[in-house]
């Protein structure tokens, strides 16, 4: 009894230890992961200062950013994201280290290290990204400074040689009230219509011109002009004597021969302008009447027959655009490499940024645009005459000011609905609308889907410019366009029918693209856009000529004025936007 009683309280000291052991372990446990939480929620309350502090220099970046160079309407929603990604990171941070305590403080788990690491990786990721943004905006506020000091130049190159004109027709003007006349020197200035800076500048908006593939940007199409300052007499800036004799007598002699007169250098340069658009208008012509004798068996000056290669239908309206861009794209990045000296690669690497993606798809969706146009145009030209198929393609600037009222707000005027109506006139008229013998309705429905494609193409492209090289524009549109070629070749392998005189003139049609494109760039950059567009509207005449001529495709005599009063309406429209921008 005795030794049971000294058994229990052996067994009683002992449980009463175990149990102090256990308390004594729960203890040091609970104090530690209280000390934990504790060390979790400092570091919480330091990352959302660290956020927050980030967010206030991101909006101060911003602020200084807008202050010294305007933002578009990208960046503004790329800034827009940040904030909200940060936001979002914010709540998922917070919602994290909530559901952590939870967990720790619920079950006494020892996952304390694995959520660290999950906290170090999204600050990892969030840093990163903040990084890449603030990367891109360095990028972008680079480039923009370096746009701003290339204007910056050119603008100071502008007044420089506005002042120095102003210059001389003022020391001509006190010589001419001075000595009675002009003694010997150059012939008056004259600032309206011949001065340097006129058609110097690409016009934007609904004219259908190519603008001057001169440069890297929109300033890069100013010419500046140039003047011999060491023709006149130089003046001393602190000597204000007035000076008795012709302030523009040559420093030499007076005797010595006048130069010749810049009036007439522009007027050769305007008229060798003129000869290239208009030589670019009977090039562009040809490759109609060469796609239509692909097309249709034609008799070629009525000599001998040739043609018909392949039939007139959508799937080799592809395969005839694919021959065509195969020969094409190539030789016009070796044009734009070698001649325009312009960086496509640079350009098109650019584009690819996440910065200027919605440029990239502005670009794709003008190329899918073009691409269209020509498919439809193949399939017109294969099945109509050439000149009834290019006229009915010249709805094209009608439904670009119908695009541009709808998508801008640019209301025409009544003078432009009265030239509307004149071309729709004449497009009826074109149709032989009055006579017996209509055209394939299914070929004028194709000529005229391939203008409003055309016109879709045109207020795309025009947007694109103001950011994009419009040599690069171009190369790398007809990189897409082969591309969208070589998409449909599942739909065109079994009509594909390939021989030598097929690829003979796909090369020839390529020559004449690239050809009809150096001709309008470098007579536009000698006579204007504005004045190129209504040269360039002559395209009906020449190609109804050139069919008649080599094809012996003729038109009834109403179609033949139908598409006279088609080429005059578009040449109006040409001139009404050219007086559009003057009065601007």
């Amino acid at each position: 009894m005795e030794n049971n009683n000294i058994r229990n309280s052996s067994y009683e000291q002992t449980l009463a230890g175990v149990t102090k052991d256990l308390s004594d372990l729960r203890a040091n446990i609970l104090g530690k992961l209280s000390r934990e939480i504790l060390i979790l929620q400092a570091q919480k309350n330091a990352l959302t200062d660290d956020i927050q502090r980030l967010q206030s220099q991101r909006k101060e970046l911003e602020v200084l950013t807008v202050a010294q160079q305007g933002m578009n309407q990208q960046e503004i929603q790329r800034q827009q994201w940040i904030e909200q990604l940060a936001q979002a990171i914010t709540y998922h941070l917070k919602n994290d280290v909530i559901v952590t305590n939870s967990r720790v403080l619920s079950d006494h788990s020892a996952n304390f290290e694995q959520l660290m690491l999950n906290l170090d990786g999204a600050i990892r990721a969030t840093f990163q990204s903040l990084q890449r943004d603030v990367d891109t905006y360095q990028r972008d506020l680079d480039d923009q400074m370096q746009r701003m000091y290339t204007q910056r130049q050119q603008g100071e190159l502008m007044l420089s040689a506005l002042v120095e004109r102003i210059d001389e027709y003022l020391r001509r003007s006190s010589a001419d009230r001075s000595g009675g006349g002009n003694i010997g020197g150059n012939p008056p200035i004259n600032f309206t219509g011949t001065s340097g800076f006129a058609g110097a500048i690409g016009t934007n908006g609904s004219n259908t011109a190519p603008t001057i593939p001169n440069g890297n940007g929109n300033f890069n199409q100013i010419q500046i002009p140039t003047f011999n300052s060491s023709q006149f007499r130089q003046y001393d800036q602190n000597d204000t004597r007035p000076y008795a004799g012709d302030p523009t007598e040559p420093i030499n002699s007076l005797e010595s021969e006048p130069p010749i007169a810049q009036p007439v250098k522009r007027l050769n340069d305007w008229w060798i302008g003129f000869i290239l658009v208009l030589g670019a208008s009977v090039v562009l012509s040809l490759q109609n009447i060469l796609v239509r004798i692909i097309f249709s068996n034609s008799s070629i000056f009525g000599l001998f027959n040739f043609g018909g290669l392949i039939k007139a239908t959508v799937p080799n309206s592809f395969m005839l655009l694919l021959l065509r861009m195969l020969f094409a794209t190539p030789i016009m990045w070796i044009v734009a490499k070698f001649i325009f000296r312009v960086d496509v690669l640079r350009d098109f690497q650019q584009l690819l940024t996440p910065s200027r993606r919605l440029l990239f798809w502005r670009v794709a969706f003008s190329a899918l645009l073009q691409f269209t146009s020509f498919a439809f145009i193949y399939v017109a030209l294969g099945i109509l005459n050439p000149g009834l198929a290019v006229t009915l393609f010249f709805i094209f600037p009608t439904v670009t000011v119908l695009l541009a009222w709808l998508l801008f707000g640019d209301r025409p005027s009544k003078e432009r609905w009265l030239v509307i109506g004149v071309i729709y006139f004449g497009i009826m008229l074109t149709y032989n609308i009055f006579g017996v013998a209509k055209p394939d309705t299914w070929g004028v429905i194709a000529a005229m889907l391939s203008g409003i494609s055309f016109a879709g193409y045109i207020i795309t492209s025009q947007a694109c410019f103001k950011q994009l090289n419009p040599v690069s524009f171009t190369s790398i549109n007809f990189a897409i366009i082969l591309l969208l070629c070589l998409g449909t070749l599942p739909f065109t392998l079994a009509s594909i029918s390939l021989n030598g005189s097929l690829i003979f003139m796909c090369f020839l049609i390529a020559l004449t693209t690239l050809s009809g494109y150096l001709l309008t760039s470098f007579g536009t950059k000698l006579m204007g856009a504005a004045q190129a567009s209504i040269v360039s509207a002559s395209g009906p005449v020449f190609t109804t000529f050139l069919a008649f001529t080599i094809l012996g495709s003729k038109l009834e005599f109403i179609q033949v004025f139908g598409v006279f009063l088609v080429t005059g309406g578009v040449g109006l429209l040409s001139l009404q936007n050219m007086y559009k921008r003057a009065a601007r």
